[in-house]
Order: C-alpha cells, then structure tokens, then sequence
C-alpha cells in the first residue's frame, strides 16, 4: 500500500478558456493541481498560467519539450517566469539532453519538478514497433525511466501498469506521474494501458492526471469527489 497522499491533476486541455474557467468554478477548492498541455497554452499563452496561480492552483505544465539539448535548455531559461510546480521533457532526447536540462530546471526553475516521459500511454506495442523500436513496451520504459533518473530528472511520467515494476528499480525519491487514468466505469478514449484511481495509487503513483472522465462529466465536481473519496 502506497505510505504517500496520492494526488488528482486535472488536465485542464479544452477548446478555450471561458470552458476551463467553468470547469474550475464547479470543481472549486477540492482541485490543487491542474495541467496545462501544448493545446492550452500555445492557445492562452503565460497569463493564463499566472492567472491560475493567483486561484492557488499548483501547475504542471506539460510541454513534453524534445529538441536538440541546446534547444532545451534555453527553452527551460524561457520558462523562467511562470509559477509552474512540474514540467515535462521527452527521455527520448537522450542522456546528454537530459542532463542539461537538469543543471538549467536547477538554476531557473528551482522550485519546478522535471519529469522525463517514457513511452506515451496512447501507444501499444504495435505503434512502437512501427517506428522501429524493437524493446518490448516494459523494457523500453524501465531503460528511458533510468536513463533520466541518472541524469538527474526529479521524477517519470509513465503508464501506471509500469509503476509496480518501477518503484523498486528507481531511487524512492523519484516522482510518479501517470496519465491513463479512468475510473471504474469510464471509457478508455485513446488510453490504451490504463488503471483505476485506487489501483494506481497503491502501485505507487504520486500524482494521478486525469482529464475526460471529469471534464465531460454532467458534473465534474461530483466526479472528482468520488475520486477524492476511492483515494482516501
């Protein structure tokens, strides 16, 4: 059983600003953290972000930057300014990109969690062998997730089917995000390696991000109290 608070992001990735809003009114004070994906914030740009601080929500932005390390690194410098608690990279960058991004989240985003992803949850391992990845899914995983743990990346962004396997491989200070997550009775949508709140929290996962089955709801707050509630 999981000795930790696992907690809910809602990802906050809809078609314009005044939804968002509405989604924050209904769910109220009983959502902390939010993210904001590549769509939101190309679309609303850093005072969406520094808005959302002002409510006190925590921020994870996930970006998923993936470029050349030079690149990354003055990317990280850019986002200097926002009041934003987590950030995402792609591990898919390789070592040397992720080591610089760590020395730079260290020296401009010091209060920011650097989270390296691993393989999408969208993709099966059909997707992965067609673009020439011959690992098995659980073996390309656990190689990206310690490559970026040596290279000093605060925490992993995965499946949670692969939290089992890598909470005891990866230092117990490691951060776990995991994305497919829907609740018992909700559809899939385009998760295709997915758990419920309970069973991902007591496989180890820090944080839960969850986006559909509370964004499309009749009443989103009334889902994310029975999230609140299975994980209690």
């Amino acid at each position: 059983m999981a000795d930790f608070k696992t907690q809910v992001i809602l990802a906050l990735d809809v078609e314009s600003r005044a939804k968002a809003e509405h989604i924050l009114e209904t769910t109220g004070s009983k959502l902390k953290w939010v993210k904001i994906g590549l769509q939101t914030y190309l679309r609303e740009g850093a005072s969406f972000l520094h808005d959302l601080a002002l409510t006190g929500k925590e921020i994870f932005l996930d970006l998923k930057l993936h470029d050349i390390p030079n690149t990354m690194v003055k990317a990280i410098e850019s986002l200097s300014h926002l009041p934003i608690q987590m950030l995402t990279i792609h591990s898919t960058a390789g070592p040397e990109a992720l080591q610089k991004c760590a020395t730079a989240a260290k020296e401009f985003l010091p209060n920011t969690k650097l989270l390296a992803v691993t393989v999408l949850t969208s993709m099966n391992q059909s997707d992965l062998s067609s673009i020439g990845i011959r690992n098995k899914i659980p073996d390309q995983v656990d190689k990206l997730a310690q490559m970026a743990i040596e290279a000093q990346i605060d925490g992993i962004v995965c499946s949670p089917l692969e939290l089992v396997r890598l909470r005891p491989l990866l230092p117990s200070n490691t951060t776990f995000v995991t994305p497919g997550i829907r609740p018992s009775g909700s559809a899939s949508g385009d998760q295709k390696r997915i758990m419920t709140p309970s069973e991902a929290s007591q496989a180890g996962a820090n944080f839960l991000v969850i986006g559909r089955p509370i964004l499309t709801a009749k009443n989103p707050e009334y889902v994310l109290s029975e999230i609140l509630a299975e994980l209690s």
